[in-house]
């Protein structure tokens, strides 16, 4: 395979891949920001198969009561954490703003310029805001990025 070439993502859900017995199963759990306002709820996960990675959270927008239009959007798994004692996920710094601007979920219409699109719409620190426009999708590298980072999604916010 080449390296810039595009792997598509599956839904954890409908595979035959099933998350690490030592990590929790996070579908089904409430998705706060970090004040403990009621964001949403995990309503899966997406992932590589080939690096048996998570990289992103979709999360159920429904029912919010924070003017927030019903939808689906994937997260990048790094951007989130886990609070354990709760069962729950945090889901730090985001403005409303950026919810509202997120393209709504659809498994179909997965692609580099989607991912491109959510992550200039989270943001990043400047020096490591990727070009406007990929001529070549470097998947390996887009995911070196700390929005992908699985070690602050389990380690920030007291969890493992």
């Amino acid at each position: 395979m080449k390296q810039n070439e595009y792997r598509y993502l599956q839904e954890l859900s409908n595979s035959d891949f099933q998350i690490v017995e030592e990590e929790p199963d996070i579908i089904g759990w409430e998705v706060k920001d970090e004040n403990g306002i009621y964001i949403g709820e995990v309503d899966e996960l997406l992932f590589d198969p080939q690096t048996r990675a998570v990289r992103y959270l979709i999360i159920d927008l429904e029912d919010n009561g924070m003017n927030m239009r019903a939808k689906k959007v994937m997260i990048p798994l790094g951007i989130a954490y886990l609070h354990l004692k709760y069962d729950e996920v945090v889901l730090p710094g985001l403005h409303i703003d950026q919810y509202n601007a997120l393209p709504d979920y659809d498994k179909d219409k997965i692609s580099p310029k989607l991912e491109v699109l959510i992550r200039n719409i989270i943001g990043s620190p400047a020096a490591l805001r990727m070009e406007d426009t990929i001529t070549e999708f470097d998947q390996n590298e887009f995911y070196a990025h700390h929005h992908f980072d699985k070690g602050r999604f389990y380690q920030r916010g007291g969890s493992k």
